[in-house]
């Protein structure tokens, strides 16, 4: 089932299959910025896109599926070659129907209750994301709480498209001189380069198709912030659009759409590669396994909370 929530500025659609956001409308052009499906059949038909889908219990992938902690091995499912990707396959916060706790007119509450060992997961984990509209501003926001030790790093996958048919000619700026190279599987390695004289490079506004010339392969990587400050993270702009996304989260994962192919989306558009960029706030990718990150664990019986919050201008 779908929601909707509005202000004087944007209107937005959710729905309770893994607390979605199926639409994103800028009211003042009636531009509806972000990808997505009509219906939700087409959101478990394309589950591999993740469309505005929130993901967890942990975004990003964890290297050959499996992580430590406190002494003891946890085997995920694999969903992305050897890794865990999304935090699984079909069980993963995303295909899950989510219960509406609270909504309003620019406010929605959805819950969910993940099971210990859902999808490999230690902990019986409640958790809550909300959408709330604050004038020009739409807030993503999470909290969670177990009754073990878990992981939690959470994200909203939406793909951002301002108003052309691919976003090429939209100009990029990311407030971070640092990224992770991965590997020819896209897992993020423990490894922390400069973007300077790269396709990497966005700390001034630039076209994103300039960067992407300079490499067959777009962008699929994460950007290094490593801190939990409130921070500008990037902007995305095209022509009279400016969008600015915020967050406490460490770290930022950047997707071009790269494997989007002739999905045919909302309004009859075809997507294919570089219809849209997912701007993915998160803690470092398989930093669980790594010894030089912010690391995503949620102790047991306390309350952690993260935001994304999407500034329109």
């Amino acid at each position: 089932m779908r929601y909707i929530i509005e202000n004087d500025f944007i209107k937005a659609e959710i729905s309770d299959l893994g607390a979605t956001l199926t639409r994103f409308i800028i009211k003042k052009n009636n531009k509806d910025i972000v990808l997505g499906y009509e219906n939700d059949d087409d959101y478990l038909k394309h589950a591999a896109n993740f469309f505005g889908a929130t993901v967890g219990r942990n975004a990003n992938r964890i290297g050959n599926a499996c992580f430590i902690l406190n002494d003891k091995k946890y085997e995920l499912s694999k969903n992305n070659h050897m890794n865990n990707l999304h935090g699984g396959g079909i069980n993963g916060f995303s295909y899950k129907i989510w219960n509406v706790k609270e909504i309003n007119s620019d406010k929605i509450v959805l819950h969910y209750f993940s099971k210990d060992l859902e999808e490999g997961f230690p902990g019986n984990l409640d958790i809550d994301v909300t959408y709330q509209l604050k004038d020009n501003n739409l807030i993503f926001s999470f909290v969670g709480e177990s009754d073990q030790d878990t992981l939690f790093n959470i994200t909203n996958h939406s793909y951002f498209n301002l108003g052309d048919v691919d976003i090429l000619n939209h100009y990029l700026f990311v407030n971070s001189d640092k990224y992770s190279p991965t590997d020819e599987y896209d897992l993020t390695l423990d490894e922390v380069l400069d973007v300077s004289n790269s396709k990497y490079d966005f700390k001034e506004y630039r076209l994103l198709k300039d960067n992407l010339k300079k490499s067959d392969k777009g962008i699929d990587n994460n950007y290094v912030f490593e801190n939990l400050d409130d921070k500008l993270m990037c902007k995305l702009k095209y022509e009279d659009i400016e969008l600015k996304l915020y967050s406490d989260l460490p770290d930022m994962h950047i997707y071009t759409g790269d494997h989007l192919n002739n999905d045919l989306g909302k309004y009859n558009n075809i997507y294919n590669r570089f219809a849209g960029i997912a701007l993915e706030c998160q803690y470092y990718p398989n930093g669980i396994n790594y010894d030089n990150y912010i690391k995503p664990i949620l102790k047991k019986n306390e309350r952690m909370s993260h935001y994304i919050r999407y500034e329109i201008n």
